[in-house]
């Protein structure tokens, strides 16, 4: 779980600066980034059970909850 909380914070540091300052301003960053890893390990676990391949599977939870789209400037 500590990887995905590590690069869901690399990440969203990088690509999702509005979303990290107002975490950031509430204390809430660390915590948010817990629960993205968490869910995301937690669905790992999920499909993998179902029977999906682990990496098919890491790829579709980092995509999901850690990997967040850019935010958009306009």
């Amino acid at each position: 779980m500590y990887v995905f909380q590590r690069m869901a914070q690399r990440h969203w540091r990088k690509y999702l600066p509005a979303l990290t300052a107002a975490l950031e301003a509430r204390g809430q960053f660390e915590k948010e980034t817990e629960r993205a890893a968490f869910a995301a390990c937690r669905e790992l676990g999920n499909l993998v059970k179902r029977g999906a391949q682990m990496e098919a599977a890491k790829e579709i939870v980092l995509k999901e909850y850690i990997l967040l789209p850019p935010e958009t400037t306009e």
